[in-house]
């Protein structure tokens, strides 16, 4: 059977992208090793350590009322407290913690204090992802261990390179991107482009020398926080993995062919 690694990005919303290439690679029976993720990422691969198959996060999803997790905290640690997704995600693992799990996972976040990527790899799972989520400004930060822990997104949004040092022998990176940057237009979105742009030279680095394989997923006009658009999403996630898989080009400057991929990974 074949073996791999996975490293899952972030990418908002976007992020449930990760399932559709999840899905692809359950029903082509690829041995899942190792799995890192960071925001977004750090959700579906967290829930699929945790035991949870891609059609059940799909049901999850459908079932999942977005509006009602937004708990408004005027504070100054963000908008939203996030209390109520982390008990969502507490129920989603069912508690685990990383001690319980069959699969070796891992989740990125940058302290905020230090200024350096944490990669939690023990104690609770959903505190794990939770703070991974956290969006400075949107999201209040998790206090871990004398850190103040947000997403990982600036400093390395796929961690192909966590997958390698976990053990993997070789990496499948799944990247959810846009190729349609949108010209800013107010102070928000000029910061976005800035931080995004830092988050993808990092990213780059990152996947250019440790990633063997590389599912690119471009998303071209969906937006980050399109609820409408979820199941599409998961659709183009799992038809760009049926594109690596059955020798078809995906829109990417790495382009990985089935039997590439196969000498890689056996």
């Amino acid at each position: 059977m074949n073996r791999t690694g996975i490293s899952l990005g972030g990418g908002s919303l976007r992020g449930v992208a990760h399932i559709g290439v999840l899905k692809e690679l359950v029903k082509n029976e690829v041995d899942i090793t190792h799995v890192a993720g960071t925001s977004a990422g750090s959700v579906v691969g967290g829930l699929f350590a945790s035991g949870m198959n891609p059609d059940k996060m799909i049901t999850v999803l459908e079932d999942l009322s977005i509006r009602r997790h937004v708990d408004i905290g005027f504070n100054r640690k963000g908008w939203i407290k996030g209390d109520r997704i982390y008990q969502t995600l507490l129920k989603l693992t069912e508690g685990k913690h990383f001690s319980d799990l069959d699969l070796p996972f891992a989740v990125v976040c940058v302290d905020l204090l230090s200024g350096e990527i944490v990669v939690i790899d023990s104690g609770e799972v959903a505190l794990a992802i939770r703070a991974s989520i956290a969006i400075p400004g949107l999201f209040s930060p998790v206090e871990m261990e004398n850190k103040l822990l947000v997403d990982g997104y600036i400093l390395n949004n796929n961690p192909a390179d966590i997958v390698r040092s976990m053990g993997a022998e070789n990496v499948t990176s799944v990247r959810v991107r846009s190729s349609n940057t949108p010209q800013p237009t107010n102070i928000l979105s000029f910061i976005n482009r800035y931080i995004d742009i830092a988050s993808q030279k990092n990213t780059e680095r990152c996947l250019t020398q440790y990633t063997d394989v590389l599912i690119d997923i471009d998303l071209k006009d969906i937006g980050r926080f399109e609820t409408k658009s979820l199941s599409e999403v998961i659709d183009l996630g799992q038809l760009e993995a049926r594109r690596v898989l059955t020798r078809k080009r995906i829109k990417s400057e790495k382009v990985i062919y089935l039997d590439e991929w196969m000498q890689k990974i056996n």
